[in-house]
């Protein structure tokens, strides 16, 4: 019996739904038992609504202050099989061993067939210290040659260019961990679960904690920073000055920080 995609979204949103009021060690059981789910010789719409009922007991049972293990047999590969009522599951291993059937549902399941070359395997973007340089550099550069912009539309209109004739230190700073702090929370914000291989099905998580983390970095040197404002140095850069440094700035971004072709 058949199931259409329409539907199966709809059992599997619900099934997300049941996990998430799981605690960690009955989340943990709930996905063992849906793997061997979906690798038992059942259809599919069989197999997601047991998924389904597996889950709300398992919640039933931690609401009772009961073990969710329990619920389950000593084999629990057998029980879950005899439960879907589809016979042993040695039997069937016996029969998808002969006739490949056991690696095609493994398949629709989500499991990924192990292979030697694990070379075109993506692995997690590692964030160096020359990322965040780049970061830093960038968000100069900008606030370079913006500010030289603004002083020779100023200048080319009579207005008062004084403003735009100094920067300061202290502005340098704010511009690097500021920079740094937007394009973190950013990259952080489009993650999404599937970026590491997991269910799509499965609503983005925001990383609150970390975006936290970088919002507090920036309030505090601001805060530590805005009395030292007036102590720290203050440098007369021309509005054209500045808007030269800041495209030469943006321009050796890539030859700079690049990543360098292997030949």
């Amino acid at each position: 019996m058949g199931i259409s995609y329409k539907k199966l979204i709809e059992i599997q949103n619900r099934q997300i739904t049941e996990m998430s009021r799981m605690t960690p060690d009955n989340v943990q059981l709930y996905n063992q038992i849906s793997t061997i789910a979906r690798q038992a010789p059942a259809d599919e719409k069989t197999q997601e609504e047991w998924i389904l009922a597996a889950g709300k007991a398992i919640v039933q049972a931690q609401k009772d202050n009961k073990s969710a293990r329990e619920l389950y047999g000593s084999d629990l590969e057998e029980d879950i099989y005899t439960q879907l009522g589809v016979g042993s599951a040695d039997t069937y291993a016996q029969s998808g061993a002969s006739t490949g059937e056991g690696s095609n549902r493994e398949n629709r399941s989500g499991s990924v067939p192990q292979s030697d070359d694990q070379s075109d395997t993506p692995e997690p973007v590692k964030r160096m210290p020359k990322w965040y340089v780049m970061i830093a550099w960038a968000a100069i550069s900008v606030v370079l040659f913006i500010q030289g912009c603004a002083g020779l539309f100023f200048g080319l209109t009579d207005g008062d260019t004084e403003a735009f004739e100094h920067i300061s230190l202290f502005s340098l700073i704010i511009s690097a961990v500021g920079g740094i702090a937007l394009v973190e929370m950013l990259r952080r914000l489009a993650e999404r679960p599937d970026d590491q291989g997991t269910d799509k099905h499965v609503m983005p998580k925001v990383n609150v904690r970390s975006i936290i983390i970088y919002i507090v970095i920036v309030v505090l040197v601001l805060f530590v920073g805005y009395p030292l404002r007036d102590k720290l140095p203050t440098f007369y850069m021309a509005p054209w000055v500045s808007a030269v440094i800041g495209i030469v700035g943006l321009a050796l971004i890539r030859p700079i920080f690049g990543q360098k072709k292997q030949a």
